[in-house]
């Protein structure tokens, strides 16, 4: 882990997307900066093995920066039957995890986080962490 990156005064904020890709890099992880169809940045990313993106939200209308907030996405295919009882129970056993059912089989999984300025590099860690171990028990409900 980069020592600039680990740094007690070190920030992670959506307002600087950049910075999110690197803190995710820092962390281990692939993060390629993108842009959404909007124009906003995302970031697409593999999170322990898991493919993920993260949405860029509260962004200024025209110039797409200055956002406020991040919502980190995982999509998954369900091999086995997820209901949507399955799904309620998960987000009820799983803090800050949103799990939807959409058409075909598909399960998508959205976890929000307000960074604001910013927030510090070891509560960013803590929350990728948590999200992936979200998706690893996720996978494991939904895949054979």
């Amino acid at each position: 882990m980069a020592s600039a990156a680990a740094g007690s005064t070190a920030t992670v904020s959506a307002v600087k997307p950049e910075g999110v890709a690197e803190a995710l890099k820092n962390l281990g992880y692939t993060a390629e900066l993108a842009k959404d169809a909007n124009g906003d940045p995302l970031i697409n990313a593999d999170i322990g093995g898991w493919q993920a993106a993260l949405l860029f939200y509260e962004c200024n209308e025209k110039t797409h920066d200055g956002c406020q907030s991040l919502q980190f996405v995982a999509n998954f295919t369900a091999e086995k039957k997820f209901t949507a009882e399955d799904a309620v129970r998960f987000n009820r056993n799983t803090r800050f995890a949103s799990v939807s059912l959409g058409k075909d089989d598909a399960v998508m999984m959205t976890w929000d986080v307000v960074t604001g300025k910013g927030i510090d590099f070891e509560v960013f860690s803590n929350s990728v962490d948590m999200f992936r171990s979200a998706m690893d028990t996720l996978g494991t409900e939904v895949f054979k």
